[in-house]
């Protein structure tokens, strides 16, 4: 199928993509342009899922007011070839600086072959060209050439983690290359089109689809399938397209476009920045993310914690990749990211000791560089709660009306009670002998002693004391998570002065309403 219009044409910088304002129906545009959505099978993507309540409940109804219009331009990425189609400008000579030129925009979609199996070929040969020559991994010599300014800029990280951070410096600690989050969930995209039996899943055919049209929809997608429902062709909108911009320009304006106006949940970002991006894409574009306010030390916190294999946590956190109806069995991400940034900032007494243990030395602004850049924090936080995770039954690690532990406000409050008690050790706790001790014999030797302590302190938190009724609900305050932890510190201190395992049945917050 064949779509040809009248465009103007313009580049707005030397190195920005061809802009090409154009008119087109919305029926139109949904069959030569797909919706590249993030879901949680499809987590490559860059775009939201479709909210159909929000377009039957606000648009359409908006749009069948006869008075009302839609005067911001839908942008879609035109792409020169997709595998199943193309986009071409008659003439594509277009200069910055210069006036817009009036030229021939032609469409052009394999419709058949959306029914066949060229749909994987094609998405196939879109992955692995994005795969092929990249880098995904983060080295020791990455570490190294980060300026000291970079560096520097981990150290700023306050209570909303504002500060930007790059990949630090290195001395002599963890050696190994960190795979990248995004080329990673690429080669799991690539997995799944190689594995033919998917091929015949209506639900993946459709979402592969929308990667391999000539357009993608970057944003305007509500808005687009609202309009799609009046008339024969729906209505017509005014498009701005990008002429043939790379994946991670795409990325760049979905994120700088929904920054501001209507802020994308950090959630999100996360998923974005972390998933929808290689190594190198990331390289290419993190600078301008940052510029345009996009908090990247947040994205870096995040992405492990919610999306690493290593992670307890991962594919437990709602990062608003789904529809709202199927959000309820998951920890909130503003929760998940409060408990994650003790450890990312690694401030507390217990932390930066073990952190001077493990990189022999004393020098705070050193020690915190090297706590990011190796992402050792990554390592405890993990240790940490992968021996919690341990402590109780699978049960309690699914939402339930009857499950106390699967709540943020009580994680959070289990583990700054947990490490107050870390916190209580004497210095001499964390020495290691011998500074010549290899990173990881230092490494080994601090995670055995941390867990000494994890393990004391867990076992007067019986699996009973999450599943019984409380006197108290609704602690995820500022001041209700506080009082939280300090009923958990007393516990733990009261169970180690009396020798008693069950002391938290004493205590008013847990005894049943009415007794």
């Amino acid at each position: 199928m064949r779509f040809e219009y009248q465009a103007l044409a313009f580049r707005q910088q030397e190195k920005s993509p061809i802009e090409v304002a154009f008119v087109a129906y919305a029926l139109d545009i949904l069959t030569w342009a797909g919706v590249p959505r993030k879901s949680d099978e499809l987590l490559a993507g860059y775009q939201r899922f479709l909210d159909r309540n929000r377009i039957n409940q606000d648009i359409v109804p908006y749009f069948q007011e006869p008075k009302n219009c839609s005067p911001t331009a839908i942008i879609v990425a035109l792409r020169t070839d997709s595998g199943l189609g193309h986009c071409f400008l008659e003439n594509s000579d277009v200069k910055a600086g210069e006036p817009p030129i009036t030229t021939k925009l032609v469409i052009e979609i394999d419709e058949d072959s959306l029914k066949t199996e060229k749909v994987f070929e094609a998405a196939l040969l879109h992955v692995n060209f994005r795969l092929d020559g990249q880098s995904d991994l983060t080295t020791r010599e990455d570490i190294e050439q980060s300026s000291d300014e970079e560096r520097e800029e981990a150290e700023e990280i306050e209570e909303d983690i504002e500060a930007e951070t790059e990949e630090g410096t290195g001395a002599e600690g963890g050696g190994e290359d960190v795979v990248n989050l995004g080329s990673k969930t690429l080669r799991s995209l690539r997995e799944l089109l190689n594995d033919r039996g998917n091929w015949a899943k209506s639900e993946f055919r459709l979402a592969i689809a929308d990667y391999v049209k000539p357009a993608l929809i970057i944003d305007g997608q509500h808005r687009v399938h609202g309009a799609a429902k009046i008339g024969r062709q729906g209505l017509p909108f005014m498009l701005c397209g990008l002429y043939d911009p790379t994946w991670e320009e795409q990325v760049f304006q979905f994120t700088v476009v929904n920054l501001r106006p209507r802020r994308i949940p950090p959630s999100i970002i996360t998923s974005i920045a972390a998933l929808s991006l290689t190594r190198t894409e990331l390289d290419r574009v993190e600078a301008r993310l940052t510029q345009a306010g996009v908090k990247m030390a947040e994205v870096t916190m995040m992405s492990l914690v919610a999306y690493d294999d290593q992670s307890p946590f991962a594919s437990m956190i709602e990062m608003q990749t789904r529809e709202p109806e199927g959000r309820s069995d998951r920890l909130g991400y503003g929760s998940m990211k409060r408990i994650a940034k003790v450890w990312f900032r690694g401030s507390r007494k217990s932390l930066t000791l073990i952190a001077k243990a493990l990189f022999a030395t004393n020098n705070v602004a050193t020690v915190r560089k090297e706590w990011l850049a190796t992402k050792a924090w990554f390592e405890f936080f993990c240790l940490f709660w992968a021996q919690v995770r341990e402590r109780y039954p699978e049960d309690l690690w699914e939402k339930s009306p009857t499950n106390r532990l699967l709540n943020g406000a009580h994680l959070w409050a289990l583990q700054e009670a947990i490490l107050t008690s870390a916190d209580g050790q004497v210095p001499s706790h964390w020495k290691i002998k011998g500074d010549e001790a290899a990173y990881e014999e230092r490494l080994n030797q601090l995670k055995g002693r941390f867990l000494e302590i994890l393990s004391e302190s867990l076992k007067y938190f019986p699996p009973e004391l999450w599943t019984k009724s409380w006197t108290k609900t609704g602690q995820d305050t500022n001041e209700g998570r506080r009082e939280l932890a300090d009923v958990f510190k007393s516990i733990i201190e009261e169970g180690q002065k009396s020798g008693r395992l069950k002391v938290w049945v004493n205590y008013e917050w847990f005894k049943s309403p009415g007794k």
